[in-house]
């Protein structure tokens, strides 16, 4: 039986149930991430769990979060066995690390607290990232603490470059004033983060992406990962422009939902 907890915003969750094909997901519910639950973390978990798990970080250029886009992927996912949370994240403003960075954080400390309870395996649970959403991942990919980092990563269209090529709007929504301070475009610049220790990752774009160009963005990633013998898979198809996610309208969506679903099922956790 699907449920929605008490306190999910009602267009939110009318949204959410919208986006979501019948049946495709035994439990369904929200719980608030910040203590003024505006952060909040939906939850699409299988009949059958084999304990992975995929926290969605939405895009929107860090001014707004695009909800349903992430929610059409849950069935794909729990047809797999796969639980499936997307956040609902505040908008950083310019100060990311007391508002985007601590929902991420904290979500990902709540899925591991109740991971039992969730039919989840703490080691076993991986990142999504699309567009802003996508730089948010690879953050918390290469600079969450310790316990909290991800064991792989989904990355869409990803804005990962602060520096030439960015995604301006990205880069100044969520430095504010700090912009065009070198120090902390390198910092969150994530193609500079890559350690030998960051987990695997796939990733998919556009050539022809203008707005978030893939040589500065998703290129760059995979070119850090590889260079520092990380496992990455990368995959630039020649059309489609920027956003497409999971619409069956888009040209090579069956590729790419393939290339996933194989990237998954031969994942070493």
């Amino acid at each position: 039986m699907n449920r929605i907890h008490r306190f999910l915003p009602l267009a939110l969750a009318a949204l959410l149930l919208t986006a979501l094909r019948p049946a495709a997901a035994q439990t369904t519910f929200a719980v608030n991430v910040s203590d003024d639950g505006q952060a909040t973390l939906t939850a699409f978990l299988p009949e059958h769990p084999d304990g992975r798990a995929i926290l969605a970080f939405p895009g929107g250029g860090y001014r707004q979060t695009s909800i349903g886009n992430n929610a059409q992927w849950a069935p794909l996912y729990n047809s797999l066995g796969i639980s499936y949370f997307i956040l609902k994240y505040r908008m950083p403003e310019g100060h990311p690390e007391q508002t985007t960075l601590a929902d991420a954080e904290a979500a990902m400390r709540l899925i591991r607290d109740n991971a039992r309870a969730w039919g989840v395996d703490p080691a076993k649970i991986g990142v999504m990232g699309t567009s802003a959403g996508g730089h948010l991942a690879t953050t918390m990919a290469t600079s969450a603490p310790e316990p909290l980092r991800p064991a792989f990563q989904i990355l869409f269209y990803p804005v990962i470059t602060f520096g030439e090529g960015c995604h301006k709007g990205s880069r100044d929504n969520f430095l504010g004033e700090r912009a065009s301070d070198p120090a902390q475009v390198g910092r969150y610049s994530s193609e500079k983060q890559v350690t030998a220790a960051t987990p695997p990752a796939i990733i998919f774009a556009n050539s022809d992406d203008r707005g978030v160009p893939p040589e500065w963005n998703a290129a760059a990633y995979y070119i850090a990962m590889t260079k520092q013998g990380c496992s990455a898979s990368l995959h630039i198809y020649p059309e489609g422009g920027h956003g497409w996610t999971f619409a069956s309208a888009y040209r090579y969506h069956d590729q790419a939902v393939e290339e996933l679903t194989a990237w998954l099922a031969t994942l070493q956790l």
